[in-house]
């Protein structure tokens, strides 16, 4: 029955045209790090359909290397019920790059696991994904028409079987055709129409089935609170699977296990100002119940904003929230400040590629490419410096270098950006310290948070900052860079054009 389900499924993919989005436009996952002794770069480039075959790419910076692997691991069950690892082969003319193909026969969240093996011994990187059908692909005109004609011509002929089985096959040689081939022309017409019924009825189910398992993000609403001059925003996680806790799906069931702090927040919530990208806010709010977070805006400057929040699951399964609210004029209070030290409030539009500092220090989009094309790494690199051009030092900002914000302007767009690539750091953690014990909600979750491990101590950084990444359509986007210097959070705006 497994095997027929996923036939079904196979044959819907290729048969109905709607297509849905789940991650607003970016479903990429780009990472960089190290595994083990070896740099690399993989991109997982997923099909927006389950089943489906993902596409990995894979840059290994290194001597020596002799063998690269990747196996996709989902988070509940473990290396024990995955495949074997597939060996990535090499690109050809493009020294260090290899290349594999990993099917995905089930929504969940996973683990792309890179190993490789080389002169300096073997190493693994874990990069997180998650795999969800998000469309259903549309069946070429061409074909349908095709699969139509053929049709009509097997029908024809089975019911000509029937009728010659009936007649000319039983008359002896020289005699006429019994006329029961008539009669059984259209019996065998009629069971043909049946089965071709039960047919189309099979197909529906699993058609309606394939289109109740598409990703959908949970439905979330913002307001703002106004109470002695402060400005108070909520944002409410409205979505009914949420609340009940109860998955109606497969993929479900990776999105109502416990949230757990991702660099210590449990929510990351950004607001842009709609229409101008004028003013930007980088919140963490506060968990007032199991559905409410709220944040104070500060000097956030009024206007409409789309709100996206991103929180990630125990199982490792992230999601983006959106919403929109119109934030009010600020009032006679004093309340101008974020609540939480990490918050970040801006203002201003971008000035080009070097965007200058209050105190004249500036951010540079260094080497921008000429041209920015979708689906081609956009050159994410960016250079701080001093007011006299020295590189500036950087402190920590949530655990990371630095943060990057990747927005179009129509909101369909949007990425939360790291120098490790578009991952989350606790997903990672999640799903490679996963034990056979955790079966209860929350194991997990509490072990991952009292793990000092997990909260590691960062040296300052260098002024330098790359964030791999490609944008997947064109248009005009808005780009948002956050740093920490002198203990104090800066943001810079840049703008660009993607064909």
């Amino acid at each position: 029955m497994g095997h027929v389900r996923r036939l079904g499924l196979t044959a819907v993919l290729a048969a109905v045209a709607v297509a849905t989005s789940g991650h607003l436009g970016s479903p990429d996952t780009w990472f960089q790090g190290t595994a083990g002794p070896y740099p690399v770069r993989v991109v997982v480039r997923l099909p927006g359909v389950v089943p489906g075959l993902g596409q990995i790419d894979i840059a290994v910076t290194g001597q020596g290397v002799t063998r690269v692997t990747a196996q996709p691991i989902i988070f509940d069950a473990g290396t024990e019920g995955a495949p074997p690892p597939d060996v990535a082969q090499p690109v050809p003319g493009r020294p260090g790059s290899y290349h594999a193909e990993l099917w995905f026969m089930t929504p969940g969240s996973f683990s792309v696991n890179v190993e490789v093996t080389g002169a300096a011994g073997s190493g693994t990187a874990i990069v997180p994904v998650a795999a969800v059908a998000e469309r259903q692909i549309a069946l070429y005109p061409w074909l349908g028409k095709l699969l139509a004609v053929l049709g009509v011509f097997l029908f024809v002929g089975a019911v000509t079987i029937f009728r010659a089985a009936a007649s000319d096959g039983v008359a002896p040689p020289g005699e006429s055709p019994a006329r029961s081939g008539r009669v059984a022309a259209a019996v065998g017409a009629g069971i043909l129409g049946v089965a071709l019924w039960g047919g189309w009825t099979w197909w529906q189910a699993v058609a309606r089935e394939y289109r109740d398992e598409l990703y959908r993000p949970f439905a979330a609403a913002a307001r703002v609170d106004t109470a002695e001059g402060r400005r108070v925003l909520a944002f409410t996680i409205t979505d009914s699977v949420w609340s009940s806790r109860r998955a109606r799906n497969r993929w479900e069931r990776f999105s109502v296990s416990p949230l757990v702090p991702d660099h210590g927040k449990l929510m990351h919530l950004f607001m842009m100002k709609r229409d101008d990208g004028s003013g930007f806010g980088h919140l963490h709010p506060v968990s007032r119940d199991s559905l409410t977070f709220t944040a104070d805006l500060g000097a956030l400057s009024p206007g409409r904003y789309d709100v996206y929040a991103d929180v990630v699951h125990e199982t490792g399964f992230p999601q983006t929230m959106v919403a929109a609210v119109d934030v009010p004029a600020v009032g006679s209070g004093d309340g101008l400040q974020p609540t939480d030290p990490d918050d970040a409030i801006f203002a201003g539009l971008p000035t080009g590629d070097r965007f200058v500092l209050p105190d004249g220090a500036s951010i540079a989009w260094e080497r921008r490419p000429d041209s920015l094309v979708a689906n081609q790494d956009a050159g994410l690199v960016f250079v701080v410096r001093e007011a006299d051009g020295r590189p500036a030092t950087l402190l920590p900002y949530l655990g990371m270098a630095g943060h990057a914000v990747v927005q179009r302007d129509d909101g369909q767009v949007y990425i939360h950006l790291h120098p490790n690539g578009t991952i989350s750091m606790v997903a990672q953690a999640a799903l490679g310290g996963r034990q056979v014990t955790d079966t209860v909600p929350g194991m997990l979750a509490r072990r991952l948070a009292a793990d000092p491990a997990a909260h590691p101590a960062h040296p300052v950084f260098d002024g330098r900052l790359e964030f791999p990444y490609a944008f997947p359509q064109p248009g005009s986007y808005r780009i948002w860079v956050q740093v920490r210097r002198e203990g104090v959070i800066a943001t810079a705006s840049f703008a660009a054009v993607v064909h």
